[in-house]
């Protein structure tokens, strides 16, 4: 089966890159791209709800190609990569979720080293190591985090050195006895990012290529209630990390806070929980995010409670796969999901996502939206974000967003 290209697509196979980043916008395409510049044995390394829902397999199929194709988890390559040997073509698919690259450093034999993640780590040993030839990054988000784009260079094959690239792209601050490196924001560097970003592959939006929905955003403004006001009002607030009572307030914002081993999961009235019950009555196919498990399961109970059916996809989720195809196949149906696994899945024929509580990554909110934004489907896209009024951690994650930047960043950033 001939299948039809669009533009786009037809230009870098024609290119045929042996080593490059495919970083189109979600939907648009790049698995069919690195099928079709794939040769020889070929190894997929991919979220696991991508290995589960047998995408890559399926794409295949699909075309007028034979190709030895084997798709692993990121996590159980990162197990044993050793195991994969001989590859000639290896494709990292959300590749930006396996490039753990810090700024800051660790000692080794007295020696200060880069911060690298195991999963990062064992995807650079196996381009350096495995035989590969041909080497394809796809992710819609290859991030504004500097350190991510130094891991995609290195990938790639790039000699670049990590002292220049930090004094290029961060700048050092104090909090107490430690010293955090944060990315500099000033526009000159940021040009400068993404010039290096273009250089190690294709960039490009989906509606640069393609007709696609309408997107529309709206934000819903929920009062707290009074319990929850009360237990704000009781929080300690002597934690030496800011970061850390912010995290506190945003859980009682939610309706939670998180136990521990010395205490239980609180639970407290919220108004958010009322609204989601409406929007699932609008929208009977609705996706909601949430950044708390705990969130999640309370949301999902609510749900239930009025005969709606309910699905949900969280770390603790085995069969990711059968979740989604269960959703994509039923007319009737809500799915909850931790904030954590937005990218490797898709809905495309659901109308709206509410954000029921955020993520504080940028990219985790862009890959998010991207699930159910797919071309030639819909008319419309709506994206509902659920945010509690009165000087919260919501309202501040929300503008953070707004401004692309990670919450994190802009809570050390004011704090210094």
């Amino acid at each position: 089966m001939k299948l039809a290209l669009y533009q786009h697509q037809k230009d870098i196979i024609n290119e045929d890159p042996k080593k490059c980043g495919i970083f189109y916008g979600t939907g648009s395409g790049k698995t069919l791209i690195a099928l079709s510049l794939a040769q020889g044995r070929t190894l997929v390394i991919c979220p696991k709800t991508q290995r589960d829902d047998k995408n890559w397999q399926r794409q295949l199929e699909k075309m007028d190609k034979k190709l030895h194709l084997d798709v692993v988890s990121k996590e159980e390559f990162k197990r044993d990569y050793e195991l994969y040997k001989k590859y000639d073509t290896i494709i990292m698919d959300e590749v930006h979720t396996m490039c753990g690259v810090s700024p800051s450093i660790v000692y080794r034999q007295k020696k200060p080293y880069p911060k690298t993640s195991q999963i990062f780590d064992a995807c650079l040993d196996a381009v350096k190591f495995l035989g590969a030839t041909r080497v394809y990054l796809c992710t819609a988000t290859p991030t504004r985090n500097p350190m991510a784009v130094y891991a995609l260079g290195l990938l790639l094959g790039r000699d670049w050195d990590f002292w220049k690239f930090r004094q290029i792209y961060y700048v050092p601050i104090k909090i107490g006895v430690c010293e955090i490196w944060m990315p500099k924001k000033d526009k000159e560097t940021q040009q400068r990012l993404g010039k290096c970003v273009r250089g190690l592959g294709y960039t490009g939006r989906l509606d640069q290529f393609m007709d696609v929905p309408e997107q529309s955003y709206k934000t819903i403004y929920v009062d707290l209630t009074d319990e929850q006001k009360k237990k704000l009002k009781d929080l300690p607030l002597d934690y030496p990390d800011p970061l850390v009572l912010c995290g506190k307030r945003n859980q009682v914002e939610n309706g939670i806070l998180c136990g521990d081993e010395f205490s239980k999961t609180e639970y407290f009235n919220t108004k958010k929980i009322e609204v989601i019950l409406d929007l699932a009555i609008e929208f009977p196919q609705l996706v909601v995010f949430a950044k708390y498990r705990d969130q999640i399961e309370q949301i999902a109970i609510s749900l239930r409670k009025e005969g709606k059916k309910v699905l949900t996809l969280t770390g603790d989720t085995k069969d990711r796969g059968n979740v989604i195809e269960e959703a994509n196949k039923s007319e009737d149906c809500v799915l909850i999901v931790s904030s954590q696994i937005s990218a490797g899945w898709e809905l495309p024929k659901y109308p709206c996502m509410v954000f029921a509580s955020m993520s504080y990554s940028i990219v985790d909110r862009l890959q998010s939206e991207g699930r159910i934004l797919r071309a030639n489907h819909l008319k419309k896209n709506l994206y509902i974000t659920l945010i509690s009024k009165g000087d919260t951690v919501d309202e501040a994650v929300y503008k953070s967003i707004q401004n692309k930047q990670d919450f994190s960043e802009a809570i050390y950033s004011k704090v210094c």
